[in-house]
């Protein structure tokens, strides 16, 4: 039985492993549809990671110590303008839900194992180029998840009679976690709505989120107001910004609505989701006059769930019911 347990855990692990990547289709559409700017994209996915919406815009992998990827980096002239980008990686953290960025120039330990194929560029207008990009894991690396960027940056000269110069930035997202074996599952959980009030007097919800998981997750999603007054019913509506939340920590995603929209009392319906994962949860609220009102347990009507997590739980459970049909048939024979 352990030796066939050790075979599914282990295939379970190869299934999710990383190394070949999948192409991502470019931007479409003629470049004069497209907006005016300085714009990267990330042309490669791992093919485990097709399905998550996550893994098309972000580098997201899970790598043990030693391991060297390759991502492209479509950066892309939206002006009518030539312009001279410089590629460089910088370092990033999550703080306070969201996903910070660090001053230009400044590294960390992800960023330093991250090279460019070329870090300066010439682009003519409308004109686009793949920059390859190597992660290069060192053996002694240790355990946990990182942070960084891989930023395209225009630095654009004053005008005639002035001295002020613009810089733009457009990066793309390094979410990598270290460690032996497969990747750990991730997940999250909606614990709690607190109706409240703006400054300006609008109607709020605050949906406080666990992240329950051991990877990062975006959370974004929307809102449902239904039996309301005289059987009223409002929404959808959609957060005011992403919430980011490093693995084991909490943070509150907030939904800010119209000024027209009755204090109730209402039943909420709130749906989070990051990449793959998706959880429905709701409660009944009733919005205060001002500040904040009385929080409210958010009762679950469709658990989130990642795909590594069930997949894991079934192999598990395969073996030692696998393991019991063989007994029992022996001893029948």
């Amino acid at each position: 039985m352990r030796r066939g347990l050790s075979c599914l855990l282990a295939a379970a692990c190869c299934a999710f492993g990383t190394g070949t990547a999948a192409a991502l289709p470019s931007p479409p559409g003629p470049p004069e549809s497209r907006r005016v700017g300085l714009g990267v994209k990330l042309l490669e996915a791992p093919i485990d990671r097709r399905q998550d919406p996550r893994a098309s815009s972000y580098i997201i992998d899970h790598l043990p110590p030693g391991t060297v990827i390759h991502r492209n980096i479509l950066v892309v002239n939206e002006s009518p303008k030539p312009l001279r980008v410089t590629l460089y990686p910088g370092a990033a953290a999550i703080r306070g839900g969201t996903f910070t960025f660090a001053p230009a120039g400044k590294r960390n330990e992800l960023a330093g194992w991250i090279s460019l194929a070329r870090t300066g560029l010439r682009l003519e207008p409308w004109q686009e180029t793949s920059v390859p990009a190597t992660i290069r894991v060192p053996r002694t690396a240790s355990a946990g998840e990182r942070y960084a960027v891989i930023w395209a940056q225009h630095h654009s000269k004053p005008g005639p009679g002035g001295n002020v110069g613009l810089i733009t930035r457009a990066g793309v997202r390094v979410y990598l976690d270290i460690g032996p074996g497969g990747e750990l599952p991730s997940s999250f959980r909606i614990s709690r709505l607190v109706p409240a009030r703006s400054q300006d007097g609008r109607p709020q919800l605050r949906v406080r989120v666990h992240n329950t998981g051991a990877r990062a997750v975006d959370i974004s999603g929307s809102l449902r107001l239904r039996k309301g007054p005289d059987g009223l019913t409002a929404g959808p509506f959609t957060n005011d910004r992403v919430l980011t939340l490093a693995p084991r920590h909490k943070g509150t995603l907030v939904f800010t609505l119209g000024k027209s929209v009755p204090k109730g009392p209402w039943k909420a319906e709130v749906t989070l989701r990051s990449g793959m994962l998706r959880q429905t949860a709701g409660g009944r609220i009733k919005f205060p006059d001002t500040g904040t009102g009385r929080p409210v347990l958010a009762v679950l009507t469709s658990p989130g769930s990642s795909p590594l997590l069930w997949i894991t739980i079934a192999l598990l459970a395969a073996g030692p019911l696998a393991y019991a049909v063989r007994r029992r048939l022996i001893r029948k024979r």
